[in-house]
C-alpha cells in the first residue's frame, strides 16, 4: 500500500510538472505570435507609406508608432533568435498580419534581414525621431518585401 501511495505521488508530481512546462511553452508561443503580429502590422503600415512617398517620414506620428513597434518586435526577436519555437510562432504572427507582404516564401529572408539589421537596436521614444539610421534600417527591411 505504501508503494502505491508513493507511486501515485510521483505520477501526480510528474503530471503537474509537465503541465507547467507545456503551459510555459504555450505562453511563450502566444507572446512570440503577438510580437510577430505587431511586427507584420507595423511593416504593412511602413511599407504603404514608403511605397507612396519613397521614404519613411519619421515626423509622421503613424510612421513613428510603426517604427517603434517594429523596433520592439526586432528586440524581442533578437533576444529569442536561437529559440526555434519562438521564431516559428513569430513567423506565424508576422505572415498573418502583414496583409500579404510577408509570405511563407519570403518570411525567412525578412526575418534574417531583421536580425542582420543594427539600426533598430537602440530605438526608443526618445531617440527615434533623430536617428537617420533608423529610417535606413527600416527601408532596408522593407526592400525585402518590395512588390
Amino acid at each position: 500500500m505504501k508503494r502505491l501511495g508513493l507511486l501515485l505521488m510521483c505520477v501526480a508530481t510528474l503530471t503537474l510538472t509537465s503541465c507547467n512546462l507545456l503551459s510555459a511553452a504555450a505562453s511563450s508561443n502566444t507572446v512570440a505570435q503577438a510580437s510577430g503580429q505587431t511586427c507584420g502590422t507595423a511593416v504593412q503600415g511602413l511599407y504603404g507609406a514608403y511605397k507612396s512617398t519613397g521614404t519613411v517620414d519619421l515626423s509622421n506620428p503613424t510612421n513613428l508608432n510603426n517604427a517603434l513597434a517594429l523596433a520592439t518586435a526586432y528586440s524581442n526577436l533578437k533576444q529569442n533568435k536561437d529559440n526555434s519555437d519562438y521564431r516559428k510562432a513569430f513567423t506565424t504572427g508576422l505572415i498573418a498580419s502583414s496583409a500579404g507582404l510577408i509570405t511563407s516564401a519570403n518570411a525567412t529572408a525578412f526575418i534574417d534581414q531583421m536580425l542582420a539589421t543594427t539600426g533598430l537596436a537602440n530605438v526608443n521614444t526618445q531617440n527615434i525621431a533623430q536617428t537617420a539610421a533608423t529610417a535606413a534600417a527600416i527601408i532596408t527591411i522593407l526592400n525585402t518585401v518590395r512588390q
